[in-house]
């Protein structure tokens, strides 16, 4: 009996405290996501009601990316260089100039908005799951974005050693629309992009 009192004791002290570590880790990864430097990102996006996408996005740095449309073929391309946007309906061939960005102030406002968002996370739950054989963490949970009044539910896998958001699923809504984006995320050490012809 008293072996069990104290298995029921300790399950009523740690079981909080783990709730709370995975609601702090889904928290911190909502807000940071992954180290900076250069990526390529799988991106899969399904509306409701629509046929899905799936297009790679490059990152290179702040205000330095490009987006390759894989499905549908002759989908639009789109390139930020030097903190200018490019369109190209010819596979990169071309590009022609569409409008500035002010890409430090839209980060600046987007983690703004994650950090808002942070404060309303709930149901969260972490685990173990493998991605082609190798273990990785996961971390997921529900949340809002009260500056466009919409909601979230993501989940993250992590690789247990260096800390690496591998993948990620996104589900979201609002009134009257649904998506969910999957991202295959890796690390592109030594990444360029094309310069637009202006």
């Amino acid at each position: 009996m008293r072996i069990i009192l104290a298995l029921f004791i300790a399950l009523a002290v740690t079981t909080p405290a783990a709730a709370e570590a995975c609601v702090e880790k889904f928290r911190r990864i909502l807000v940071d996501r992954n180290e900076t430097g250069p990526v390529k990102v799988t991106v899969t996006q399904q509306v409701k009601g629509a046929p899905a996408t799936r297009n790679i996005n490059y990152q290179a740095g702040p205000g330095h990316w490009m987006t390759e449309m894989i499905e549908p073929a002759n989908g639009q391309g789109t390139l930020v260089h030097d903190d200018v946007m490019f369109t190209s309906t010819d596979k990169g061939a071309t590009w022609k100039k569409l409008r500035a960005l002010d890409s430090a102030n839209n980060a600046d406002q987007s983690r703004r908005n994650m950090e808002e968002a942070a404060a309303t996370v709930k149901d969260a739950a972490c685990g173990t799951e493998a991605i082609d054989g190798v273990a990785h963490d996961t971390v997921e949970a529900s949340y809002e974005i009260p500056a466009y009044k919409t909601a979230h539910r993501d989940k993250y896998w992590i690789e247990p050693a260096s800390g690496w958001i591998a993948r990620s699923i996104s589900m979201m809504k609002m009134s009257g629309f649904e998506s969910t984006v999957t991202q295959v995320i890796e690390k592109a050490p030594g990444l360029e992009l094309p310069t637009p012809n202006r």
